[in-house]
Order: structure tokens, then C-alpha cells, then sequence
């Protein structure tokens, strides 16, 4: 008798860890979506006073403490961003930027380099923009282009349930 219950007793307890381990995974996934942040980033190349001459927009989910990647090519140009939300104790959010930008001039064939970080606060749901070039004042000039990344931040949660994009 023992031994015709000793399978059922095992499979019991199995299926109480299977069904103990569903709930620990749930609960995990709950905590990350509940702390999960979508960062929409409008890329825009504009020349001074114009439209732009090209745009892009790509939305990123990610986590407090985990990085955004997005590379802009181009024949003469190489671009990265990386972009790292960080949740401060206030609720807003540490938006750690850092830019990396190759430039080749014609007809030389010489390669500059530039890097840039900051540091910026900023609350869910405000636009901030980051000028991985810098912004120059030699934009005054028509013959002269910028790179502009606009950034947002918003709770994934918040903009599931509203179903709109561009507010938390």
C-alpha cells in the first residue's frame, strides 16, 4: 500500500513546487513590468530654419538601470547613443546620456572624433533633447546640419493602459 502511494505522494509534492515556482515567476514578471519604462526617441537631421531633412522615431522598453542603444550610419557620419534611466528617490528619473560620434571630411578622409555624457533629471512624461554633436552656432548658417535626439520617458504600465504614446 505504502509503496502504490509513495508515487502519488511525490507527484504531489512536484506539482506543489511546479505551482509554488508559476507563482514566483509571475510575481516576477508582474515587478518588472510594474517597473518598466518605454523611452521613445524621435531622431531628427535638420538643416537651420528648415524642415527636417530626415527623421526617425523607435520606442525601446527597458528597465531603471539597464541601457537603450540606438546608431545613427551615415556615408560620412556614425552615431551612438546610449541612453541609461536610473530611478532617483523623488520618483523622477536620472537619464544617463552618452554620445559617440565618428565624422569622415571630404575630401581629406580624415576622421574626427567626439564624445559626449550627461546627466540629465528629468520626470516621466517630459521631452528633453540631447545634441550628440553639441549645438554649434555655426547653425545660423544654411550650409550647416544638426543631429537632434528628442527623449521620453514614460511607465510601460501607464501608457499600456491609456493606449497613448507620447504620455504617461
Amino acid at each position: 500500500m505504502i509503496k502504490r502511494l509513495l508515487p502519488l505522494l511525490i507527484l504531489s509534492l512536484s506539482w506543489n513546487s511546479v505551482y509554488a515556482d508559476d507563482i514566483n515567476l509571475e510575481k516576477a514578471l508582474k515587478s518588472l513590468l510594474d517597473n518598466a519604462l518605454r523611452i521613445n526617441i524621435e531622431a531628427r537631421i535638420l538643416p537651420n530654419d528648415e524642415n527636417p531633412a530626415w527623421n526617425s522615431k523607435s520606442t525601446e522598453l527597458t528597465i531603471p538601470g539597464r541601457s537603450v542603444a540606438i546608431k545613427l550610419i551615415g556615408d560620412n557620419l556614425r552615431v551612438y547613443a546610449i541612453f541609461t534611466p536610473y530611478e532617483m528617490d523623488n520618483g523622477n528619473i536620472l537619464l544617463v546620456a552618452q554620445g559617440q560620434v565618428w565624422l569622415t571630411e571630404v575630401p581629406a578622409k580624415d576622421v574626427k572624433y567626439f564624445s559626449t555624457f550627461r546627466s540629465i533629471p528629468v520626470t516621466l512624461g517630459e521631452k528633453i533633447l540631447f545634441f550628440p554633436l553639441g549645438f554649434s552656432s555655426k547653425l545660423t548658417s544654411k550650409k550647416y546640419f544638426n543631429i537632434e535626439l528628442e527623449i521620453q520617458i514614460v511607465p510601460y504600465k501607464a501608457a499600456k493602459k491609456t493606449g497613448k504614446k507620447d504620455t504617461p
